[in-house]
């Protein structure tokens, strides 16, 4: 992991870039203004800064958003332009007056909302928690697919989950009823922290405590799992309880 600095229309972009074993470059703007770069070993500093650089303007585009965000509380409004979160990447949003189906699809690089009013702002909020609500599903369960099988030599099982809004946890388990848990807006990270928190709840079936033999089978499982916690913590400085 190492910072850089560039300046772009006389604006200073400070971002870091951190070494994985990934195939592409991923360039993201995190909800605290952070700029981070994941890429290759094997691609050269000098590529990575050529690619911050043509994305000088996105990038200042969407640390403005972020800052004024936070400045009004984090509340959304749900119009033209505005940025959302899905699975670590930012979106901007598309407002489309419909006169028949009102839904939201990802397309691309975009998110369009379809609604018949468009100065409504409770059914378009009611729209964007139902998609993330689907997609969540869809993902966390996909992600259980992945995480659960190595931990089931341990004697795990596979649990049920459950999706709620919380404001201080992004996930919880319950050892007698073999459910997990799991808050709505964990959605919205990179897949490697809901990867992070589903793992981290399931050995909790093994080991309740946070002890010394927790970390030791998170760590033998998961080796970088201190990186994925750390870029989750980057998404809400409240939900800090994992």
């Amino acid at each position: 992991m190492s910072e850089h600095f560039l300046t772009h229309d006389g604006i200073n972009i400070k971002f870091t870039i951190i070494r994985k074993n990934v195939k592409n470059i991923n360039l993201r703007v995190r909800p605290d203004s952070n700029v981070v770069v994941s890429a290759p070993k094997s691609v050269s500093c000098e590529s990575i800064e050529q690619l911050v650089k043509d994305k000088a303007s996105w990038i200042i585009k969407k640390i403005e958003h972020f800052d004024r965000k936070r400045s009004n509380n984090g509340r959304l409004e749900y119009i033209t332009g505005e940025i959302f979160q899905y699975l670590g990447s930012s979106y901007p949003l598309k407002v489309i007056q419909v006169k028949s189906r009102e839904e939201v699809i990802l397309d691309g690089e975009e998110l369009f909302l379809f609604v018949k009013d468009e100065n409504n702002f409770k059914i378009k909020e009611k729209l964007f928690n139902q998609w993330y609500k689907a997609q969540a599903k869809l993902i966390f369960h996909r992600t259980m697919d992945k995480i659960q099988p190595p931990v089931s030599a341990a004697g795990i099982e596979r649990p049920s989950i459950t999706l709620r809004s919380m404001r201080t946890r992004w996930g919880s388990c319950s050892w007698k009823r073999k459910k997990i848990t799991l808050n709505i807006e964990l959605i919205k990270t990179p897949l490697e922290c809901i990867e992070y928190v589903l793992l981290h709840e399931l050995i909790h079936f093994k080991h309740h405590k946070h002890d010394t033999k927790f970390y030791s089978y998170l760590e033998n499982l998961m080796p970088d799992w201190k990186e994925r916690k750390k870029t989750l913590k980057t998404f809400s400085v409240n939900l800090s309880k994992l």
